[in-house]
């Protein structure tokens, strides 16, 4: 099953996409829904990049653990400002995330904006219907924290 959500964020798309590829980014727009920690002894990176892969504990609403799960990420591509991710866990075969940030305007006297979307490929077996209405409402809910936060990036941008 697919989700995909899209929201137009006022910042420019170079903005959003540098948040874009950033832990911190990932880690602060999926809180308080899941909570994503690295697993003991290791850390998120600073930057997302292409071909590296990681593994994390997350926990819904922080406290209700789900167990470990794995990001590969396959594609990091700044020119086209695109991730691709290929993620599962016990529960989830396959998670596969396209991030995309594309421009939409950017104009003199004028806020800029883009376009951001999430698009998620799932399937979990018998599970799949479930974890396709989370999975819905957990897109609503980061992209509704990246309008928010996106409105703060461009503060500084087009002043």
């Amino acid at each position: 099953m697919r989700v995909h959500v899209e929201s137009q964020l006022d910042c420019s798309a170079q903005t959003a996409w540098e948040h874009v590829k950033t832990s911190a980014m990932l880690v602060a727009v999926s809180q308080p829904m899941v909570d994503l920690r690295p697993l003991p002894g290791e850390e998120f990176p600073e930057i997302w990049q292409q071909g590296m892969t990681i593994r994390c504990r997350s926990f819904l609403f922080g406290f209700l653990p789900q167990g470990t799960r794995e990001l590969y990420f396959e594609r990091v591509d700044d020119t086209a400002r695109e991730i691709q991710t290929r993620e599962h866990d016990a529960m989830i075969r396959r998670w596969d995330h396209l991030i995309r940030v594309q421009f939409v305007s950017e104009e003199a006297n004028q806020k800029s904006t883009c376009l951001y979307s999430d698009t998620v490929e799932i399937n979990a077996g018998w599970l799949t219907l479930g974890v396709w209405l989370f999975a819905s409402c957990f897109y609503r809910h980061r992209q509704r924290r990246w309008r928010r936060m996106a409105a703060t990036f461009s503060s500084g941008e087009n002043s």
